[in-house]
């Protein structure tokens, strides 16, 4: 008989154990997909920001050029007036 209750006992603590390990993965892994998905949101707006940046740089690099064409421009009135 106390072999019996021995077997039992082990049995439910095997069974909570389990049990608490399965919420303790199911609760990492609504994490992890969680922190996944937030992660894939970053990425998607890296790559925006990066566009971004690419196309300021072409708008700046033709500013610039504006720039100095202008002032050649501005320069060459100034020596005929």
């Amino acid at each position: 008989m106390c072999l019996m209750a021995k077997e039992e006992s082990e049995s439910s603590s095997v069974s909570l154990s389990t049990s608490i390990n399965l919420e303790n993965y199911s609760q990492l892994l609504d994490d992890f997909k969680e922190t996944h998905g937030e992660v894939n949101r970053l990425i998607l707006l890296n790559n925006q920001l990066k566009g971004l940046k690419t196309c300021s740089k072409k708008i700046v690099k033709t500013l610039e050029e504006e720039l100095n064409h202008s002032k050649t421009d501005f320069e060459t009135l100034e020596m005929i007036y």
